[in-house]
């Protein structure tokens, strides 16, 4: 009589659970019945229950006893030659599925773009995480972005997700804008002016002959800047406006408003329009205290010693951010693009500046760049403390968040993430620079 192997067992077994997964989830599992390397193909149904014509290939493994290398964080998966060449000339992406039949669990792996790298191609070997690797409902997201063709739209599939945006919220600004005549030709001239008094305030803007303001006119630091008498106009004529030229110089005021806010801390950097955190006068590490509960603070301001002698800085970390202004269905908002500065001694650039923020950029992901955003809202939201009020010219909200109906997975779209830079010669990132935990 024919005997069933416990191999075979196995593999019927794994792709009966694959199937049932599939089905589960709303898709179609679509099995080969001449298999060459391949079980079957993934394709996707979206929420309006059309068959999206998209699908991933599969490769279906299981196992009764447990995968080589297998613990609590992961195990491996020992693949063919012939498999891998196969996988790698197949004409759609290919997954490998592996099934733990003791305990009715799945793992998955991207076998096309596992393999592109000719290190992990001659070793044969698919290493599993399984944190980050399971094969579950949240698992199809992923799945229909690798199975859809560049240039062509996401199926929308079950799902949602809370997006925390990078628009912090305006709640208020100051009631009124406060106008004069002033002799000043442009900001130099107004500066040179304001140095005879020792007392300045860049929270303003000039056109026309005129001085705008959210600050008094008539008296403080830009008292001396009039020549004329000074007028008031509600803000709001102001931020609701159609007037483009009106728009523009209410922008310009916020701009100049939101940098004497936070003047010495933070300093504009005109050639890469960013500001900057300021650097101590003693140069040693500033952390910014969060406002969330839990939230330890973040590093502002940090110096990073060089490998072979821990008494010299190499270079100083500054965190920088674009803000920018906007305005959508009648609500501003202020857009924060967090980044980095670098300096050799807190004032001066790195020449290696642009190669340090991009190399950072490449390796942050979603997590690192969310708490980035938070901890500038957190900054510009500012506080009342036992020695200064809170500048209440402009006053920030929280951030936008959005209800989206599908569920956004970055590995879908973010290749894996580069081996971390080692410190060498100069150019290069010292080890942990490109950390962003406090």
């Amino acid at each position: 009589m024919p005997r069933r192997s416990v191999q075979q067992r196995a593999g019927f077994r794994a792709e009966a659970f694959v199937d049932k997964a599939v089905s589960d989830a709303g898709h179609v599992w679509n099995n080969t019945l001449r298999d060459f390397g391949i079980d079957g193909h993934i394709e996707f149904v979206d929420t309006e229950r059309q068959v999206s014509g998209f699908a991933v290939a599969a490769q279906v493994k299981g196992t009764e006893v447990g995968f080589p290398g297998d613990n609590a964080a992961g195990f491996r998966f020992v693949c063919d030659a012939d498999r891998v060449d196969y996988w790698l000339r197949y004409g759609r992406p290919v997954v490998l599925i592996c099934v733990d039949l003791r305990h009715q669990l799945a793992w998955w792996k991207r076998l096309d773009t596992w393999f592109a790298d000719p290190a992990r191609r001659a070793r044969r070997v698919v290493e599993f995480d399984k944190a980050a690797d399971r094969f579950d409902l949240a698992a199809f997201g992923s799945l229909s972005a690798i199975g859809v063709p560049v240039g062509q739209p996401l199926p929308r599939l079950e799902g949602s997700e809370l997006l925390v945006s990078n628009l912090l919220e305006v709640q208020s600004f100051a009631p009124v804008i406060y106008s004069a005549s002033t002799p000043c030709r442009d900001r130099a001239d107004a500066w040179e002016r304001m140095g005879s008094n020792g007392v300045f305030d860049s929270g303003f803007v000039l056109s026309s002959g005129r001085i705008y303001s959210f600050s008094s006119l008539q008296d403080g630091a830009l008292a001396v800047l009039c020549d004329g008498p000074v007028t008031s106009t509600p803000t709001a004529e102001w931020a609701d406006t159609s007037d483009g030229d009106v728009l523009k110089r209410f922008v310009s005021l916020l701009n100049f408003t939101l940098r004497s806010a936070h003047h010495p801390a933070l300093v504009w950097h005109p050639k890469k329009k960013i500001v900057y955190y300021q650097a101590p006068p003693d140069l040693s590490a500033r952390k910014v205290k969060g406002r969330y509960r839990g939230s330890k603070g973040r590093r502002f301001f940090n110096p990073y010693h060089g490998k072979d002698d821990t008494t010299k800085v190499r270079y100083y970390r500054h965190y920088a951010a674009g803000l920018y202004f906007r305005r959508w269905s009648g609500q501003w908002f202020l857009e924060i693009n967090p980044t980095y500065h670098f300096t050799v001694d807190g004032r001066r650039d790195s020449l290696y500046d642009s190669e340090y923020v991009k190399k950072i950029k490449r390796l942050e992901r979603n997590s690192a760049v969310y708490q980035l955003v938070r901890a500038w809202a957190d900054y510009l939201q500012g506080e009342d403390t036992l020695f200064a009020s809170r500048d209440d010219r402009i006053n920030f909200g929280t951030l936008l968040t959005i209800e989206a109906d599908a569920a956004i997975d970055e590995r879908a779209w973010i290749p894996p993430p580069e081996p971390a830079p080692v410190d060498a010669n100069s150019g290069t990132l010292v080890a942990g620079l490109w950390e962003v935990t406090p």
